[in-house]
């Protein structure tokens, strides 16, 4: 009886495997990726929403400045900020080798003026690297703003105190980022506020990926902004392991602000963990709706202490 069971339950489990291998065993959980916006709780930000807004921009494809997917873009991003009750200006302007260029603001309240507190990323792509949409590398933290955007409509108060910038020309046209090549439009507006300037920068880049570990740069930030960045991990509830700082400086969107005396944070992943940056691999199977809450949620949290000060 033994030796007979001994056989048999080696041959129950070879009929199980038979047929294509895997329709009797238990499959791991596939993540339901969300396909709509549901803006059912204002006060709550949205992981799912911020993934269909990433997911919408990849779906124009490479967004690099002066094409159309770039423009199909600020029409995108347009609409979003029109619907949450925000008022957007384009700011065009021209590389020096010639290229256009648009940032795009945007404003809560009556008028445009200088707010107190500017929150930043990019929303160009990167030319030279084939299928290349920049899901973590531009999309990531734009779909972070307009959900950001679409909370602060329900806090006046806040809201007409914070500016939304959607900058162009982030990306260096050569291989690699130099003084003289990249950051063209936060250069451009910097130059342009001619002295009227935000008291604090929030900058986000590369802010949904699902394995992110999300580094400040120890030498761009004040002690101040680093206390405020502690503080709102800890009220967050996020992983001090995958919030945390790393102990040198980037360049980043953040560097024209903080060399014109804006006091700036770069939220911004440790981008050369794994081989993902820069290449086709920059996709949407590397984006998280939890990491774009978690960067959601720290931004909004970092708002509202700022705003306190």
């Amino acid at each position: 009886m033994k030796a007979r069971a001994f056989i048999i339950l080696p041959l129950a489990a070879m009929l199980c495997c038979c047929g294509d291998g895997t329709s009797n065993r238990p499959q791991p959980a596939v993540p339901q990726m969300p396909t709509q916006l549901d803006n059912a709780d204002t006060q709550h930000f949205s992981g799912n929403n911020a993934y269909v807004h990433c997911a919408a921009l990849c779906a124009l494809g490479p967004r690099l400045s002066g094409t159309p997917a770039y423009q199909k873009q600020l029409e995108y991003i347009e609409r979003q900020l029109s619907a949450a009750g925000w008022r957007t200006v384009r700011d065009s302007f021209a590389a020096p080798n010639g290229t256009p260029m648009v940032n795009l603001r945007a404003t809560f309240g009556a008028a445009e003026a200088t707010r107190a507190i500017m929150l930043s990323c990019h929303i160009d792509t990167k030319s030279g690297i084939e299928n290349f949409v920049a899901a973590d590398d531009g999309a990531s933290g734009a779909a972070v703003l307009l959900e950001v955007a679409r909370i602060l409509a329900a806090d006046e108060k806040l809201a007409a105190r914070v500016e939304l910038v959607f900058l162009d020309g982030e990306e260096a046209f050569a291989p690699r980022m130099s003084e003289q090549d990249g950051l063209y439009g936060s250069k451009h507006d910097v130059a342009r506020r001619k002295g009227a300037l935000p008291k604090f920068q929030i900058n986000l880049d590369m802010v949904g990926g699902g394995s992110n570990t999300i580094a400040i740069p120890a030498l761009d930030t004040s002690q101040f902004m680093f206390e405020q960045y502690t503080a709102a991990i800890a009220a967050c509830r996020l992983n001090p392991e995958r919030w945390t700082a790393y102990p040198g400086s980037y360049m980043d969107d953040h560097q024209p602000y903080l060399r014109a005396g804006v006091d700036t944070l770069n939220l911004i992943a440790l981008f050369r963990e794994g081989n993902w940056w820069h290449t086709s691999r920059d996709n949407m199977d590397r984006i998280s709706p939890r990491k774009l809450e978690e960067s959601g949620s720290i931004t909004l949290q970092l708002l509202r202490q700022l705003a306190e000060k």
